[in-house]
């Protein structure tokens, strides 16, 4: 595999990632993770709002995090580095949009993001999966459900 390729084939699996994501397909989300990958979440101000070590306990909670939510995510502006045949380091420019439900549990009407992924991605056998991943958010909004619109 030449580098132009590898370069694709992690863009589509991102490209996946979103899609899965947003059509709550978790089987095929948590096979774009390794078993135990470093997942961090960073608020605008550099707080860290959530971290993982299993793919299992980071799906399981996006799960019930989004049960009845209608989601978007968008990634723009790759900038993708070819390390090694086995392991590629990738930044997104990344957006966000989610509508929860009437009585979502954390009583939110919308959330609305905009950050960066920083990600290591390496080949496991044969599949690019997710060993590392640390999204940064510069832009962080949350709307309550006793919030005005």
């Amino acid at each position: 595999m030449d580098k132009r390729d590898i370069v694709d084939t992690v863009a589509l699996r991102k490209a996946q990632y979103c899609r899965h994501l947003d059509t709550k397909r978790w089987d095929e989300f948590a096979a774009l993770f390794h078993e135990t990958p470093e997942l961090t979440f960073l608020g605008p101000e550099g707080e860290t709002t959530a971290s993982f070590s299993t793919t299992s306990e980071f799906v399981a909670l996006t799960r019930s995090f989004l049960d009845g939510a209608q989601s978007i995510h968008q990634i723009h502006n790759a900038e993708i580095v070819v390390v090694s045949d086995h392991e590629v380091a990738a930044i997104w420019s990344m957006e966000d949009y989610i509508i929860f439900p009437a009585g979502h549990e954390h009583h939110l009407r919308s959330m609305h993001g905009y950050g960066h992924y920083h990600e290591t991605w390496k080949r496991q056998r044969g599949d690019w999966v997710i060993t590392r991943l640390e999204l940064r958010r510069t832009i962080f909004e949350l709307q309550h459900q006793d919030s005005q619109a």
